[in-house]
């Protein structure tokens, strides 16, 4: 839940929005940038420093743009991208024909005033309030502070006192003379202080204000001292107390927080609701939480400015940025009598004293065995000297004093644990300490111990119409079957009481002698589970289907179940049978969201089944199957919470990201249920599992698989498997609250019944559904053992099972509980699992953390060595061992689609050149598609898919940007036509989400879309055809594929080329040059036979017949030559010349030399075509195939620092470059230098010199200006 967020900060300056960047995060100075920045000036003039010595260490270790948030919400966050972040630990360079140093200490220098004003801003928004030192209270005296002192002399008023002050007025003197002068006030920014001498455990104080003359000035006035520690009090003109400094800001609010520990390190305030600047407009979760810097009387605190003033709701967790660990969402809406709250650890009560905060409580009471009981404390300070048998008090439900054999006291966790016979009585226990108590709650160990349990579970709908229902819910005191109709899901049939047995499961019966029914089909049901004395409504968690469901409807808590038989119905499947797809790495995966691929209104009339479900998906089928895909991933499927299915048939065709009715899906609410979204019927139960099963089997009768995308990582909401069984299912705290993520709670797949939920769900899918293949979201949050344990019973029903997931580094598990999480780290230790590498993402077109930030694709030149190890499925964030452990993509669902970031990195609108983005796009497309792995791309990414919010009323900047988008500007800064891009459609309109079926295939409208998608195509059959782009063992990848070092190519670079062997001893070398001018490669040794290959891919075409006369590509003997943007694949024997036979496939049909679409004009300088308008879509929306002559553009600066990554690095793991079968007189060599490559390293003097050196040459510059 998850999106994936960028880093956003966005101020007002001159009448234009502007980015700005925040450097707090950063263990770097400003002289550190520029010392950086000079030892970079250029990778032309200079030896190459090593990355590791120069890289800019980050604070917080990025995780994943999949902790986007992707439920529905209503807040509308601007965001505006007008400068790109600088990538921590990269210098970037821009080409200049003017010197190098010059211009390096000019960008050095603005860098600075940057720093100096983001610092600025950075610390108006930390610290707002200033608030002046005073001398410290000594001990034993109470500080009064006054607002306002009464209007007059002060010498002519007292004030006094009586109650637990040490010396009472009526003692220093009589009425009114003993009043102590408030000429004797001190002031202070508040205004005045008075400090008095209190008695020891002081509880009052009483004063009033009087006058010289006995006159009462005010009323009689009580502090009541109601904690220990307190020893201040803040008094207002109305004599109203605060037992804090109160803001006098009525926008600000100040969030104060206390660790019993005192280690702040990590910890920092996520926030989002009515205020300012939201956490997810700093950065990505969690990224974005305010640190807690400033030191206060009560630990430490964050200044949080409000939108909404005093009328503000605001909410908020803690987080540690370093550990993941987190509370409990927290909110606070009640400005008007509080300035400051008060947090205390992970205590999920907002505080408005910061003294409750601090009360030594009972926090938790859970029993670990049947002889044990430990009591989590706020603090055991208190009872380290007494007598701790004395204190606490364990009863029964009956009320009955429970004998305690020991108690011991753990200072360092503040446990107390209780030691005793606990078997002998039924029912809960209650622990109490003083006035504190609280109910012992049964640890998940205990129950696993006591309740574990492999039965039936569900409900089994049997030939003769009766049902039998298994619930397991060990600590239910009475559990109810409510029945209602199947023709009105509204009304209840009747209640029917099941039984408990010894293992905690619920058992009930129902036939005709129960409810009068002669069969069940078809009739839905909830659960009433009774604790406490209090019932609650709660949904099957085996359900097999659902009622039609609607969030929104008044008083929806949950779905109702369906009593369905699966098995009997829908056609009778089977497995894929794929053509060639022996291992993993055969795969090419195509991501499709159901409803995004039919509800584009232009095919309405081409179809027969209704847009935007499973029925319609079948009638567009022939597409996906001609783009030669092995495998469909659908986004999730199962049922999800936000949604209202009754009116799924409704287009939503206006422009808008925010409050629709659309879903990506992961909100669920179900394992075993299909979402009614996606069926013609949502109110017959029935109708959605035959719809399901049609598309799986018309799927697979084109020869492809059918992978779901599964969401165990977090529900809709915490109370769905709370209210079945309190404190069990999900991973927890210390004190037992579960840990949630995204609004909902994390599946504790280390418990038994939740392990079992989701290993029975994975069965269920694949023995019932005869799916191919799951996708987990953020598989990271899971331990390893249970994904394992699903694969292996997966793959025992489907040997050719595909799993793969999001391995971030994001797992809490619950409190104190190590083990391995299904992560990057996990790879070399399964051979079934795969996960997604961000590092090639991120090295070709930005990512999680650098979004928008040139790269391989858009100008940002990467470490060749880096590069080519991920090519080859070796990423250095992964502990593969198996290119088949890297799923290989750069686009998914989350974010900016591929055409959108590439747009938003080299600031170039589409409307004007959409040429160059799509010449980007093919070139990234290409590379994820020879890369060494499994292949991934998300729908429309073949053809250039954008999320342009094209509504008219945003056809340039507006005050309030649409929700979830992006902001773009041009090179000069100004807003592209149609500024904003929506970067997670996940509650966006089908106006933004829908699959344009005209820019994948309808060539007069959109040539240069169409090319893009032939393009791709082609590679996606070249690489089916080929079978040496998809090795299955690295030992298969060592031997057969080479880096290409030309001589020409630097240690980063924008250009990259390697070469492939297939099985049968052909070879194929791909040569890339993302670089904005010509670039030619010189064969090195041993790859001199290229020069005697056929092209097979060029500019324009891709597949596998020779292209005769290539676009753009000039290959002769000894060397080739590139044009600008431009890829190419040469195929040849081992021993030169062309292949026999043309290679390993047969050629997909894709345009050819002749059959290329036409694109007006020069391809390097097309002209507009006339504009076409699509039926039922807003005319301006082909503005975009407006193709205007392209710039010519200078290379782009390098990127060639290391990122900071997500998992450990062996580095043995790497292919070292050195030790490839290629010429060693090229490796390393710097242009233009022949000097061999070296990993510098820098004195002091050289520093000195370089700096000095840069500095002159600015001094001279800015003379020459002036």
């Amino acid at each position: 839940m998850v999106s994936h967020r960028n880093k956003k900060l966005l101020m007002e300056k001159s009448g234009q929005k502007v980015h700005k960047f925040g450097l707090k995060k950063l263990k770097v100075g400003v002289v550190s940038v520029a010392m950086t920045a000079g030892i970079l000036v250029s990778h032309n003039t200079l030896l190459q420093v090593n990355a590791e010595e120069l890289v800019v260490e980050s604070t917080v270790e990025l995780v994943s743009d999949e902790a986007v948030e992707e439920l529905p919400q209503v807040e509308a966050p601007v965001e505006d991208l007008t400068e790109a972040p600088v990538e921590e630990g990269i210098v970037e360079e821009e080409p200049s024909e003017e010197s190098p140093i010059e211009e390096s200490t000019e960008e050095i220098a603005e860098s600075e005033e940057s720093v100096e004003e983001t610092l600025t801003e950075e610390s108006e928004t930390v610290s707002t309030l200033s608030v002046a030192t005073l001398p410290e209270i000594a001990e034993g005296d109470f500080r009064l502070h006054f607002d306002e002192l009464p209007e007059g002399d002060p010498s002519s008023m007292g004030l006094w006192m009586w109650g637990d002050v040490e010396t009472p007025s009526d003692q220093l003197g009589g009425w009114p003379n003993g009043a102590t002068n408030l000429s004797e006030f001190l002031e202070s920014e508040y205004g005045y202080y008075l400090d008095v001498a209190v008695k020891d455990n002081a509880q009052i104080i009483n004063y009033l204000i009087n006058t010289v003359t006995g006159n009462n000035v005010t009323e009689d006035q009580a502090v009541q001292i109601a904690h220990s520690d307190m020893n201040q009090v803040w008094i207002n003109e109305e004599y109203e107390q605060h037992l804090y400094e109160p803001l006098e800001n009525d926008s600000l609010i100040r969030i104060n927080y206390e660790r019993e520990d005192g280690d702040y390190e990590g910890w920092g305030l996520w926030i989002w609701g009515e205020v300012d600047e939201a956490s997810e407009d700093l950065a990505s979760w969690p990224d974005g939480a305010f640190d807690f810097v400033n030191e206060g009387p009560f630990g430490r605190y964050v200044d949080v400015h409000l939108s909404n003033g005093l009328d503000s709701s605001i909410q908020f967790l803690l987080v540690n940025k370093l550990t993941g660990e987190q509370s409990g969402d927290m909110t606070f809406s009640d400005r008007a009598e509080d300035s400051q709250v008060f947090l205390r650890d992970l205590d999920p009560t907002v505080h408005t004293s910061p003294y409750a905060a601090g009360e030594e409580r009972l926090t938790d009471a859970e029993m670990v065995a049947k002889d044990q009981i430990i009591v989590s404390l706020s603090s055991v300070s208190a009872i380290m000297d007494g007598n701790p048998s004395e204190l606490f008090t364990l009863t029964d439900s009956d009320g009955n004093v429970i004998p305690l054999e020991n108690i011991e006291i753990d200072e360092e966790t503040n446990q107390v644990i209780i030691s005793g016979d606990f078997s002998g009585t039924s029912g809960q226990y209650t622990v109490s300490y003083g006035e504190n108590s609280t109910t012992v709650r049964s640890s998940w160990r205990l129950m696993d111990d006591l309740y574990a349990y492999d039965g039936d579970l569900g409900s089994q709908l049997y030939e003769d119409g009766t049902v039998e229902m298994n619930l397991w819910a060990p600590t239910a005191e009475a559990i109810r079957v409510v029945l209602y109709d199947k023709n009105n899901q509204d009304e209840v049939l009747g209640t029917y009481d099941m039984a408990r047995n010894d293992t905690g499961v619920w058992n009930l019966l129902l036939d005709e002698d129960a409810t009068g029914l002669g069969s069940h089909q078809g009739y839905y049901y909830h659960y009433e589970i009774t604790r406490d004395g209090e019932s609650v409504l709660a949904l099957d968690p085996y359900a097999k289907s659902l009622a039609a469901w609607n969030n929104l409807e008044p008083g929806a808590h949950v779905a109702k179940a369906a009593i369905v038989d699966p098995s009997t119905i829908g056609p009778e499947l089977d497995y894929a049978n794929i053509p060639g797809y022996t291992k993993r790495e055969d795969a090419i995966i195509y991501e499709v969201h159901v409803r995004d691929f039919t509800s584009d209104p232009s095919i309405s009339e081409e179809l027969t089944s209704q847009f935007g479900t499973f029925s319609s998906f079948v009638e567009r089928l022939d597409y996906l199957q001609d783009l030669g895909v092995t495998h469909i991933q659908l986004l999730p499927v199962m049922s999800y919470f936000y949604a209202n299915e009754f009116e799924n048939g409704k287009r939503e065709l206006d422009w808008s990201a925010s409050e629709n009715n659309y879903n990506w899906g992961y909100d669920p609410q179900s394992y075993f249920a299909l979402t009614g979204m996606y069926s013609e019927n949502p109110q017959d139960p029935e109708q959605r599992i035959a719809e399901f099963k049609n598309l799986v089997n018309e799927i697979h009768k084109r020869d492809m698989g059918v992978i779901l995308d599964v969401v165990f990582n977090h529900t809709a909401r915490t109370s769905l498997f709370e209210d079945l069984e309190p404190n069990y299912y999900h991973f927890m705290d210390k004190d037992g609250t579960p840990r949630e993520s995204f609004g909902g709670g994390r599946l504790g797949t280390t418990h038994h019944m939740s392990r079992r939920v989701l290993v029975d769900s994975i069965k269920y899918w694949v023995d019932e559904f005869k799916v191919d293949g799951f996708r987990f979201d953020m598989m990271g949050d899971h331990d390893a053992e249970a994904v394992q344990m699903a694969y292996d019973k997966a793959a025992k029903l489907n040997p050719n099972i595909l799993m793969l997931g999001e391995g971030w580094i994001t797992f809490t598990g619950d409190e104190d509980d190590s083990r391995q999480p299904a992560d990057q780290s996990w790879m070399n230790q399964t051979d079934g699992v795969a996960v997604f590498s961000d590092e090639i993402r991120n090295m070709l077109k930005s990512g999680f953390g650098s979004e928008g930030q040139p790269k391989f694709l858009t100008r940002g030149a990467q470490v060749l060595e880096d590069m080519f190890n991920n090519i080859i499925g070796l990423p250095s964030n992964v502990n593969a061992d198996d290119s088949g452990d890297i799923i290989q993509y750069i686009a998914a669902h989350d974010n900016l689609t591929l055409h959108d970031v590439i747009a938003q990195s080299i600031k170039k609108d589409p409307a004007k050149y959409a040429q160059e983005i799509h010449q980007r796009i093919r070139l990234g497309n290409l590379m994820i598609l020879t890369s060494q792995g499994t292949a991934f791309i998300h729908a429309g990414q073949e053809f250039g898919r954008t999320k342009q919010f094209r509504h008219e009323d945003y056809i340039t900047t507006v005050d309030e940007a649409p929700y979830k988008t992006t902001y773009l500007v041009d090179e000069d800064g100004n807003p592209f036509e149609y500024p904003y891009f929506v970067h997670d459609s996940y509650d966006a309109t089908d106006m933004i989400n829908k699959l344009n079926w005209n820019m994948a295939l309808n060539e007069e409208m959109y040539p240069i879309h169409t090319q893009t998608q032939a393009y791709t195509k082609g590679l996606i059959h070249l690489r089916r055809a080929v079978d040496g782009f998809r090795w299955g063992t690295q030992e298969e990848v060592e031997e057969n594929i080479r880096f290409i070092n030309a001589p020409e190519m630097s240690g980063a670079d924008l250009v990259v080329a390697y070469e492939v062997t297939d099985s049968q001893g052909n070879r194929y070398a791909v040569f890339i040059n993302s670089d904005e001018s010509d670039r030619e490669f010189t064969f090195p040794e041993g790859f001199e036979v290229i020069g005697t290959g056929e092209v097979i891919v060029d500019g324009l075409t891709a597949g596998t017949e020779a292209i005769l006369n290539p676009e753009g590509v000039v290959l002769n003997d000894g060397s080739i030559t590139l044009s600008p943007l431009t890829a190419t694949i040469i195929r040849y024997a081992a021993d030169g010349g062309p292949v026999e036979g043309g290679g390993d496939g047969e050629t997909p049909e894709v345009p050819g030399e002749n059959e290329i679409p036409e694109t007006p004009g020069n391809p390097e300088n097309p002209e507009p075509p006339e504009t076409p308008t699509e039926p039922d879509e807003d005319p301006s929306e082909s503005d975009e195939n407006e193709i205007p002559e392209d710039e010519t553009q200078q290379p782009g600066g390098s990127d060639d620092t290391e990122e900071e990554t997500e998992g450990g690095v062996d580095e043995e793991r790497s292919i070292d470059l050195e030790n490839t079968d290629v010429d060693q007189s090229s490796v390393g060599l710097l242009p233009a230098t022949g000097e061999d490559k070296q990993y510098a390293i820098f004195s002091a003097t050289a520093l000195a010199v370089l700096s000095g050196v840069g500095l002159i040459a600015s001094t001279r510059k800015k003379e020459e200006v002036e």
